[in-house]
């Protein structure tokens, strides 16, 4: 058996997300199909964690095992061949057997996009949360601070989340403006379920002035999901990057 590691990106609108659901389009399940079509083997592909519905990657890792031998560039190319166009594989590589692309990640880097400003924007429809008024960027980027290191996440965790514990480390996050563009980065060592989306509504109340910087930080301290904002849409959010002890966005396109 060869095991083989792929980076890939995806635009998630058209999916249920990553896991593999009956009768609904997965990223997961395209894969899946693509990868039997080219080897002729019905296999099941791991990734480095669950997008939900409408969210993208720029770059997801996922690892499958075949007995069937290709090379690098034929592995890539086939599995595009026979992916539709909203997922792409952009790398392929011979991994150890044991390479696991969940546990074995180091960092994650999640990305979250607003447009802020009166007119909507065809160019950025499902890949931003568009608010007709500002944002206070700076007020925001003082609050997200207040979660960066180890801390029990539970006021930002999904309903029905099934993570073992909710204990998770933030190595670092910022929120910056480019126009009327805001983007929240951060990068940890794991996310809860809607995490990143919690955190996102949640920062949202603080640009708007509804709540002061310090939101964040009573929020962790309330431990409980009544104590954050809303969840913020889906389609802003994406996978920015995966890293394995390579170097941010090694891999990436």
């Amino acid at each position: 058996m060869t095991r083989w590691r792929i980076d890939l990106e995806y635009d998630g609108r058209g999916f249920v997300g990553w896991q593999v659901q009956p009768g609904a389009r997965s990223i997961q399940g395209v894969l899946e199909d693509a990868v039997e079509r080219l080897f002729g083997e019905r296999v099941r592909v791991s990734g480095s964690g669950r997008t939900d519905a409408g969210v993208h990657a720029e770059q997801q890792v996922a690892s499958f095992a075949v007995e069937k031998e290709r090379s690098e560039k034929a592995v890539r190319d086939g599995l595009n061949a026979f992916l539709p166009p909203d997922v792409a594989v952009v790398a392929a590589r011979r991994v150890p057997d044991d390479f696991d692309p969940r546990r074995a990640v180091k960092v994650k880097c999640y990305r979250y996009t607003w447009l802020d400003r009166p007119a909507r924007s065809p160019l950025w429809e499902g890949f931003a949360w568009h608010l007709r008024d500002p944002l206070d960027v700076e007020a925001m980027d003082r609050a997200i601070q207040a979660v960066v290191g180890t801390h029990d996440f539970t006021s930002f965790r999904a309903v029905g989340c099934q993570a073992a514990h909710p204990v998770r480390t933030i190595e670092g996050a910022s929120v910056t403006r480019e126009g009327p563009v805001v983007r929240l980065r951060i990068r940890g060592n794991g996310f809860l379920r809607h995490m990143v989306r919690i955190l996102a509504g949640t920062l949202t109340e603080v640009g708007q002035g509804r709540a002061d910087a310090d939101r964040m930080a009573r929020a962790l301290e309330g431990m409980d999901r009544s104590a954050a904002g809303r969840t913020a849409p889906p389609e802003g959010l994406a996978l920015e990057w995966v890293d394995y002890g390579e170097g941010e966005g090694v891999g990436r396109a």
